[in-house]
């Protein structure tokens, strides 16, 4: 996990410049050292143009110069197009220049294997404690579209002046000809990118600083990208935080969904707060909107040009099909929305309006009469968008070629003027009129669906909006590490249960015996029935390894027990390390729950909670929570179980202990913050008995890292 310690921070993040040197550069436009030289011309850049290459004397019309020290005037950013064997001494220089950002499009570093990754730890020695920045290496570059600023050689800048043109939304992506594509494809659908910059191998700036960079910007109003893995988790946490308190939905295509750890996890809390999972919790702590593909991502980027959020999630749906009234329905359920329940009024004024043959009720019904009668669609819409029950409109409709003007003239009046989003399926419909509706900011997509999700995504912006701004910084660990020394590696569940009750949690009269008599004393004193468990740090599953036996009601079956425990534990790990034997009360009826915590590699400490007991893996019912948690949040990962319902008392059973539980969360979690050497800490089963007694470990395992 980058810590935001390592190395010495630069200056800031440049979208911009007035002076640009172009090391490499070459009067052939279509070489790499070409491409710049002629997009900046021709996107009208207005500042002052160094091309640098001592081939030549003149490029472009500009006089080219050896070096970059022949330069008379200082240079904000630098062009870096040379071969990797070249580069060095480039990078070089410009710290001596005093450049202030190098756009590096030289390839043959770290993503070709070590001896790249060599070369790449020698660059980024070259500008150490120095106030240059340097995106790439293996970048295709940065470009402002709204200064004619085009430091990159992609084949966007290809197209035609008119279709490519600046807006009020930035792209960054990590790779240049994915992130390419899905700009290009944003600028054919009128979408206009402000900002278009790709990272390559983030040596130096990183896909996080180019959000909060971009966020920063007044004339942004959201930010798109592509990301395969954040390099500076807790960076990338604070930037897509900056956005939410400023109402920038942030929305990355995120790949790499396979779950990580699970094959060689010594936990199951490794196992189900996977690599996945992590980003999942992030998207959701932090608002940012995670989209499958590049479909989505425009569709949403398109419909947040007339709105970035909207009050609730009661949609109101017109149609001219019964049909597609009845898909949509069953699309807004699987996007957490919810038909509105219309006020009488509208219906009553809905009734004078649709025919007789359509309905009235949600989802309307207005048939396709509209299409005869112009009016009838303009007062339809008004009814649905007037009333308070409703918190955005989805209308559909197929086909309309003959009336395609009409049907879009009456979507313009209405959106002008609309309060509330006002989204548009339209199927089959006249595409260039449906294209210059988008260019107007009304929001048309050809699939209900696809408008629907569109729909889901910015309800969940609007909710995270509401939400107080937080802080994802972390506090400084606690001073006197109260973890039992002896070294790294595994706790026993005694350690780990003396750990907890420093936190505040429950523990069961038990203690750990080495023999039979000792069991059977015990066990005596406890009082009958009783539970026995191997003491043994390394099994990971007592079950499994018949470590354990329950219910245990005479002093006989302790005896047998306590000897077959031993016996089965040795036998199913050879050379295991055993402590005893813990006799522990049965702990009465309850609900069984998994809360544990590791320390992801990018984001940090993150906590989960669960379905526990036999459940955990079967189920896979869990939530993730990236630390520290705000007020209430560990009351909101347990409303998000599946096993939420039986925890607030289904049919008639009696509530569990939730608040007990969130308090148990809240634990595991300051515990995790405050003693970075707990690398992994699971409690599993935790059963949380009836409201108001409270909850206990049955069993605990812990992991402590090296010092």
């Amino acid at each position: 996990m980058d810590d935001l310690t390592s190395g010495t921070r630069k200056g800031p993040i440049l979208l911009d410049a007035r002076t640009v040197a172009v090391v490499g550069a070459s009067p052939d436009d279509n070489k790499i050292g070409g491409k710049p030289m002629r997009f900046l011309r021709e996107f009208g850049f207005g500042g002052r143009i160094y091309p640098v290459n001592p081939r030549y004397e003149e490029i472009g019309g500009h006089r080219c110069y050896r070096d970059l020290e022949s330069i008379e005037g200082p240079v904000d950013v630098a062009i870096v197009a040379v071969p990797y064997q070249h580069a060095q001494p480039v990078v070089e220089q410009c710290v001596r220049k005093g450049v202030r950002q190098i756009v590096m499009f030289s390839s043959g570093y770290a993503e070709t294997g070590a001896d790249g990754a060599d070369r790449q730890q020698t660059l980024m020695r070259s500008i150490e404690g120095s106030g240059t920045r340097l995106l790439g290496p293996n970048s295709l570059g940065i470009a402002n579209l709204a200064s004619g600023f085009i430091a990159n050689f992609g084949q966007a800048f290809e197209l035609p002046r008119g279709v490519l043109r600046s807006g009020r939304a930035g792209f960054v992506s990590q790779s240049g000809a994915f992130g390419t594509f899905i700009f290009t494809l944003s600028a054919e659908q009128g979408l206009g990118f402000k900002y278009f910059a790709v990272t390559g191998n983030e040596a130096d700036i990183t896909v996080s600083e180019l959000i909060a960079a971009m966020v920063d910007d007044d004339e942004i109003d959201l930010v798109a990208g592509y990301v395969e893995g954040v390099r500076d988790g807790r960076r990338f946490l604070d930037a897509c935080e900056k956005a939410r308190a400023a109402g920038k939905p942030v929305l990355l295509i995120k790949t790499g969904r396979t779950p990580g750890g699970s094959a060689a996890a010594m936990s199951h809390t490794a196992a189900i707060a996977g690599a996945d999972e992590v980003y999942q919790a992030v998207f959701r702590q932090t608002g940012a909107i995670r989209v499958d593909d590049e479909e989505e991502m425009l569709d949403i980027v398109g419909l947040m040009r007339s709105h970035k959020t909207m009050g609730g999630r009661r949609v109101g749906v017109l149609t001219m099909s019964g049909g597609a009234g009845v898909l949509i329905a069953d699309a807004l359920d699987r996007n957490g929305l919810e038909l509105a329940r219309l006020d009488p009024r509208t219906e009553a004024e809905l009734a004078r309006i649709v025919p007789e043959f359509g309905s009235t009720r949600n989802p309307v019904d207005l048939t396709g009469q509209f299409l005869s009668e112009p009016g009838m669609l303009r007062s339809a819409l008004g009814c649905l968008l007037n009333d308070a029950n409703v918190d955005a409109v989805v209308f559909f409709l197929g086909l309309g070629r003959r009336y395609g003007e009409q049907i879009a003239q009456t979507l313009r009046e209405v959106a002008a003027t609309a309060s509330k989003p006002l989204l548009v399926a339209w199927i089959a419909g006249p595409a260039p009129i449906i294209a210059q509706l988008r260019s107007e900011g009304v929001p048309v997509l050809p699939s209900a669906t696809r408008t629907v999700r569109a729909l889901g995504a910015l309800a969940r912006f609007g909710e995270a909006c509401a939400r107080p701004t937080r802080s994802f910084s972390l506090a400084a660990p606690s001073a006197t590490p109260i973890v039992a020394s002896g070294g790294a590696g595994r706790c026993s569940e005694a350690q780990t249960k003396t750990l907890l009750q420093h936190y505040g949690m429950r523990r069961l009269d038990e203690a750990l015996v080495g023999s039979e008599d000792e069991a059977v004393e015990r066990a005596r004193a406890i009082g009958f029935p009783v539970v026995l468990k191997v003491g043994a740090a390394d099994l990971t599953h007592k079950t499994e390894g018949g470590g354990g036996a329950l219910n245990l009601g005479a002093e006989g079956a302790v005896r047998v027990a306590s000897r077959h425990i031993l016996e089965g534990a040795l036998r199913y790990s050879p050379g295991l390390a055993v402590e005893g034997v813990l006799v522990s009360p049965m702990a009465g009826d309850g609900i069984e729950v998994i809360v544990g915590a590791r320390r992801d590699p990018v984001f940090g400490p993150v906590v989960m909670v669960g379905s526990g007991g036999i459940y955990t893996e079967l189920l896979h019912d869990a939530a993730i929570g990236v630390l520290p948690l705000a007020p209430g949040e560990a009351q909101a990962l347990i409303r998000s179980l599946r096993i939420h319902p039986l925890l607030a008392g289904a049919r008639g059973k009696p509530p569990a202990d939730i608040d007990a539980l969130a308090d148990c969360v809240e634990a595991v979690a300051t515990l995790m913050l405050e003693h970075p050497e707990v690398s992994e800490i699971e409690i599993n089963p935790l059963r949380v008995f009836e409201r108001g007694r409270g909850a206990i470990p049955l069993d605990a395992l812990m992991v402590v890292r090296e010092s």
